[in-house]
């Protein structure tokens, strides 16, 4: 009976055993087989392998993306340039933290930022996809996700000082992510020279993330809840929120009594309810969701 029972348990556990290895298989195949789409798939092939290993955020894949991210410098129209694929790709390395991303991406941000004219709009929708504007400012922000070195740093800095307004906003985000205070220098001198109002709610965003005082620059923030423009005051809501000081609740309760534009008024409400503390259950019914 003994014995029955031993042998029991043993073919148990190999059984789980079998199965944690069959698992495991099908995972690193689902693994190499988004890799070879990367390296070698159509435009929206590669685009959903970059998602999906930004997803895993396994650092076997941070070596394919870097290849990926180099794109063809030899057919500059080619798909493997595609600012949308390299959009993707400095988000799934900047999720992947890896200080081997460091150099690639920062030599990909010289390269991009050079080609980013003063006047250039950020594309954020179009039937090609994200413009270079908004894949290269993406690349700032990640690269302030990685491990500190100076040489990223000083790749970010010097994007503060870029001709195009989105690029010295992500500048700041990159320098918000980096979260240093030995940044606020360059930060602080860039506000008082900064015109572009949505520039300037990035700049002060990155200041407040880092001091986490409301202090005046806190409130020069909140002031731009009201700018004439949507896409600033957008900006605005998200960097009171994301600060998350109560201070910030007056300032987005009084906004949201005048804006009238929809997406404005949904950022703000959910920004507001996370200055405040407040979450909705889960299993909340419906009808009382917002």
């Amino acid at each position: 009976m003994l014995r029955i029972l031993s042998l029991g348990i043993i073919s148990f556990f190999a059984f789980n055993l079998s199965a944690k290895e069959m698992i495991h298989e099908k995972l690193d195949q689902l693994f190499y087989d988004q890799v070879k789409k990367l390296e070698s798939g159509s435009l929206e092939e590669r685009i959903q392998a970059a998602d999906y290993l930004k997803f895993v955020t396994s650092k076997l894949a941070v070596r394919p993306l870097l290849k990926a991210l180099k794109g063809n410098p030899n057919v500059p129209k080619s798909d493997e340039n595609s600012p949308s694929l390299k959009f993707v790709i400095a988000q799934a390395l900047g999720a992947m933290e890896s200080d081997v991303s460091g150099p690639g991406m920062v030599e990909e941000i010289k390269r991009a930022s050079a080609l980013v004219q003063e006047n250039d709009q950020p594309t954020f929708s179009a039937p090609d996809g994200y413009n270079l504007v908004i894949s290269t400012g993406e690349l700032l922000r990640n690269v302030g996700l990685l491990p500190y070195t100076k040489e990223n740093q000083d790749a970010i800095i010097a994007g503060l000082s870029h001709p195009n307004f989105y690029i010295r906003a992500s500048a700041a985000d990159g320098l918000k992510n980096l979260n240093r205070k030995d940044t606020l220098s360059q930060l602080n001198s860039a506000i008082d020279k900064e015109k572009n109002p949505f520039a300037k709610v990035a700049i002060l965003n990155a200041i407040v993330y880092i001091n986490r005082i409301a202090n005046q620059k806190f409130h020069d923030l909140c002031a731009f809840l009201k700018d004439e423009s949507p896409m600033v005051r957008y900006r605005a809501s998200m960097a009171v929120g994301e600060v998350d000081l109560k201070a910030g609740e007056y300032s987005l309760r009084e906004a949201l009594l005048i804006e009238h534009d929809q997406i404005v008024r949904e950022q703000i409400k959910k920004d507001l309810a996370n200055v405040t503390g407040f979450k909705m259950p889960a299993n909340t019914p419906f009808y009382f969701k917002d």
